[in-house]
């Protein structure tokens, strides 16, 4: 696998435009200090769990007997319901925020179903070039998306609330396809449909 390959294919799926949905969402009404720590608690934790399963992805899907598949299939739907969460304005929110604020981020950013899932099925143990080549495209896009967030925080201070939240549902109906996909995907991969 090359850099731009895997770069390219963990950017469409946790990319800017799904984290700024999730960063809107987060830190709607918070103030620029509340913004750069959720930012940054997110980025490490973002980072932290995809080199975890870089590394470790393959031996965890040997040991728990998952399937391809099964991966494809789960992560699908876990994306579908959060963007038709997205979609529909409801927010799966703890009347206590446990998470200090990074609650609707953890979907999105960093712990991103379909994200994960890829990391899963692209990690190599066999192969140190392969996980280093995937552990640098990820952390390369990781690095694109603090960067994506700390524009947004400048922009959202000309942009009003009722724009973001436009955007935030087109993005919403985006990602319910992008679920939908995954779950087409994991059912062809269980032979349960065929490709057309």
């Amino acid at each position: 696998m090359k850099f731009v390959e895997a770069f390219s294919i963990l950017v469409a799926v946790v990319g800017p435009p799904k984290i700024l949905l999730a960063f809107l969402m987060d830190t709607e009404g918070a103030d620029s200090r509340t913004r750069w720590r959720v930012a940054f608690t997110s980025t490490a934790i973002a980072l932290g769990v995809g080199l975890f399963v870089v590394v470790a992805g393959r031996a965890l899907l040997s040991v728990f007997h998952i399937s391809e598949g099964a991966l494809y299939l789960a992560s699908g739907v876990i994306l579908f319901v959060h963007a038709l969460d997205l979609v529909l304005g409801r927010k799966q929110e703890p009347t206590h925020d446990e998470t200090r604020g990074t609650h609707e981020l953890a979907t999105a950013y960093y712990a991103n179903p379909v994200a994960l899932a890829y990391l899963f099925l692209l990690s190599d143990t066999k192969s140190v070039e392969t996980t280093f080549v995937l552990a640098g495209g990820f952390a390369a896009v990781i690095a694109l998306d603090l960067a994506a967030i700390a524009v947004l925080g400048i922009a959202m201070r000309w942009v009003k609330m009722t724009y973001a939240w436009v955007l935030v549902r087109v993005l919403g109906v985006l990602l319910a396809a992008l679920g939908v996909d995954q779950i087409v995907e994991g059912l062809i991969t269980l032979g349960i449909l065929e490709r057309v």
